[in-house]
Formats: structure tokens, sequence, C-alpha cells
């Protein structure tokens, strides 16, 4: 793994679980093992590397789910693969959430954050484009879209908090309980 890799990988367990606020650049440069003047060459400010690291994960999440709203698949198939894909991105890395949801939309200066909440957002509509098909094709109890699609994300993404890396459930299974959990509370034949 590179020098660069490393403090990327550092500075997202740090931002996640101290704040990024509360994470220096000496103290990050420690974690990684390199010299100060070695981080600074890579990031020349701390917001700068926050900025890398929060477009690198948005890009994850929005590859992970990418064409699945479009997609000749059923509604429920569509939210079956979205969900899952948002799952295994999620439980790759959990705390890959708290930098998405939490720290870049707060910490990041402008024009960044606007650049990242409209990545955010996008994400979001991918969902509640599948959400909305259901909807309007009788597949799903009355709901509203917008709502739900926050919800759904919210769920999912609380997984991150609890879930343990080599504990008795692996992500496919976390996913299969919680995709089957939603589907049967949304769909309207089951």
């Amino acid at each position: 793994m590179s020098v660069r890799q490393r403090i990327l990988q550092e500075a997202q367990r740090l931002f996640a679980q101290a704040g990024y606020a509360a994470v220096s650049m000496r103290a990050l440069a420690r974690a990684v093992g390199v010299s100060p003047a070695t981080l600074y060459h890579y990031f020349p400010t701390k917001e700068a590397l926050l900025r890398e690291l929060s477009f690198e994960i948005a890009g994850r999440f929005l590859k992970a789910v990418a064409g699945i709203a479009e997609s000749s698949l059923e509604v429920t198939h569509k939210l079956e693969r979205f969900c899952r894909a948002h799952l295994e991105t999620l439980l790759q890395e959990p705390s890959q959430a708290v930098i998405f949801l939490r720290e870049a939309p707060q910490h990041l200066g402008e024009p960044d954050k606007s650049a990242f909440l409209a990545q955010q957002r996008q994400y979001e509509e991918q969902l509640e484009r599948i959400l909305r098909e259901g909807l309007g094709r009788n597949l799903f109890r009355d709901f509203e879209p917008r709502f739900m699609t926050l919800s759904l994300l919210a769920a999912l993404n609380a997984t991150g908090t609890w879930y343990q890396p080599g504990g008795p459930l692996r992500p496919a299974e976390v996913a299969d309980s919680l995709i089957s959990t939603f589907l049967h509370g949304l769909i309207r034949t089951w």
C-alpha cells in the first residue's frame, strides 16, 4: 500500500473514531508513521485530506449502485440489489458512513461542500427512483418516497455502528436479513 493510501486509510479511521475537528495533522502523521513534512507533501491541509477522502467514499457508493435504478430488473430486485450493494460497500469499511454522513457535510468548505452534498443527493435519488417506480406499479404500500428513502438509508447505515468484522454475521448475512425485513414490510403482495 502506498504512503498516500496509508494516510487516507488512517485518516478515515481517525476521523470516524474521534471526529475530524479532534484529529490534528501531527497526530495523523504519528499514526501513519511518517513525519509531518511527509504528510504535508501529500496533503497540504487537513481539509484537502478530508476533501479527497470524502469524494473517494462518495465515488465508492455511487459506483456500487450505478445502473441499478435504470436496469430492466423487476422493482423488487432493484431494491434488493441497491440495498445489498449499499451494505456490502458500507461493511467493507464501516467508518465510511461516518465520513459520508457526518464529517464531510459538517466540515468541508465551499465549494466542496456543495459538490459533495450534490453527490450525496444523487446517491439518495437512485434509491428514491426505485421506490417511486414501485409505488407507481402499485407494488408497495403507500408511503412518502423521500421519507422512506432517508429512513431506509438510515437503517442500512446504522449497521456500520454495530457490525463487527469477524463476528457471527458476515456482510452477506446482514444484507440478507435486512433486505428480507424491508421487502416483506414494503411489498403489498406479501
